[in-house]
């Protein structure tokens, strides 16, 4: 593969190559599709891409940090959403130990309708 094309199909900034595979399902462009990936996944995926994300956490804050929000390149933005979901996968591995909250139906009836920018 030549620089030029491994630049095309990058969809995280160099150095967090490791991180591409969970791309795909986690890197949800909002609340409700990040919070829906963690619903539908099972144990073993959530602490796989939890313990990805947590060993390379602080370096995507301060990564992500260095850019305006609101004018993230593609590749810092992607990075930005999987520490969002990084959120999500906390709520199954420190406080659930499931996927869902116990006793709570899923899907439920509530749904988010509007979110925040940018990644509501």
């Amino acid at each position: 593969m030549t620089a030029a094309t491994s630049n095309i199909t990058r969809q995280l900034p160099e150095g967090f190559e490791e991180l591409e595979p969970f791309v795909a399902y986690w890197a949800g462009d909002g609340t409700a599709q990040r919070m829906a990936a963690r619903c539908e996944a099972s144990m073993d995926d959530i602490q796989a891409f939890y313990d990805a994300m947590i060993a390379r956490g602080e370096d995507a804050m301060q990564l992500v940090d260095q850019h305006p929000l609101h004018d993230l390149p593609p590749d810092i933005a992607t990075l930005a959403k999987l520490l969002l979901a990084l959120a999500q996968a906390s709520i199954a591995v420190e406080l659930h130990g499931q996927p869902r909250a116990p006793d709570v139906p899923y899907p439920n009836s509530m749904r988010m309708v509007r979110s925040t920018a940018p990644f509501g």
